[in-house]
């Protein structure tokens, strides 16, 4: 059609309206506009900050790259259980003294069931170091309610799992994630699948309560002994490190758990080294 128009012109006025019809092609064509389509690009519709959040924290790909700042832990507090891994990692740091700079405090040890992220009332260091006392532990109090509830109704259902093994898991074996991380783990199959099935509970629970986990891959129950940190990543963890120790040595007795815990990876560690506790949920031996 248009070329039909444009023969009735004379061939300058012809080759300016040609010039100026392609200028106008491509400017509906940015827009989306074309001859077989009438639909115009609109903006989309502006979301509200929280609403952005949590679009941003359900998608798996987004939850990867969000940075977490809290926990849901079982710790280890049997001391003997504590002495047995820390010996553990001097037998290994005797085997390669390079990895001493990976080791993991003793009195931080505990198994994680979830990873998350609480909104701070204020993303500056002096807020979050300051509001250690504070109610809310500086973060958002509508986050730390939520936080709060999650816990209490996952103490319920990580009691209820537990009870069935006596709330105790048998740390007796050695493991590896790739060469990055050394743990020491339960060999007895039915308590790896109760800590996965307690798991999976809680973080339903909190993302039921719209604080879901910042990490999508499934739980995996350790503890860890050697990690890597910021300036020791070029430190490899090979399975040699621990594959010379005895039975015996890697049996570390059996931990009975009291409580669930919500930890905070910001805040500053309490007296006794162990991390900051946001909020605590002691578990019911009476469950059945």
């Amino acid at each position: 059609m248009l070329s039909s128009v444009l023969l009735q012109f004379p061939c300058k006025t012809s080759t300016r309206i040609s010039q100026l019809s392609r200028s106008f092609f491509q400017f509906f064509k940015q827009v989306n506009i074309c001859s077989h389509s009438a639909s115009i690009w609109l903006p989309k519709t502006a979301m509200s900050s929280s609403e952005a959040k949590n679009q941003e924290l359900s998608s798996p790909k987004k939850r990867a790259q969000v940075q977490p700042n809290a926990f849901v832990s079982l710790q280890i507090t049997n001391s003997q259980v504590r002495e047995k891994l820390k010996n553990n990692q001097k037998l290994m740091i005797e085997n390669d003294k390079s990895i001493s700079k990976l080791q993991v405090k003793p009195e931080t040890f505990h198994f994680t069931l979830m990873v998350m992220k609480l909104e701070l009332k204020s993303e500056t260091l002096r807020t979050r170091l300051e509001s250690t006392s504070a109610d809310s532990h500086g973060f958002l109090e509508s986050h730390f309610d939520l936080s709060k509830k999650a816990l209490e109704e996952s103490s319920k259902e990580v009691s209820k799992i537990l009870s069935k093994l006596n709330f105790q898991f048998n740390l007796d074996k050695v493991s590896n994630f790739g060469k990055e991380v050394v743990f020491v783990t339960m060999g007895n199959e039915a308590e790896v699948i109760a800590f996965k099935e307690a798991a999976e509970r809680v973080r339903n629970i909190f993302q039921d309560h719209g604080l879901p986990s910042t990490d999508s891959r499934s739980a995996s129950p350790h503890v860890t002994l050697f990690k890597p940190s910021r300036g020791n990543y070029h430190i490899k963890l090979q399975p040699e490190v621990y594959q010379h120790l005895s039975a015996e040595a890697t049996n570390c007795g059996t931990e009975t758990f009291h409580s669930l815990q919500l930890c905070s990876m910001t805040h500053p560690k309490q007296e006794n080294g162990y991390y900051h506790v946001i909020h605590e949920e002691l578990l019911s031996h009476d469950s059945v």
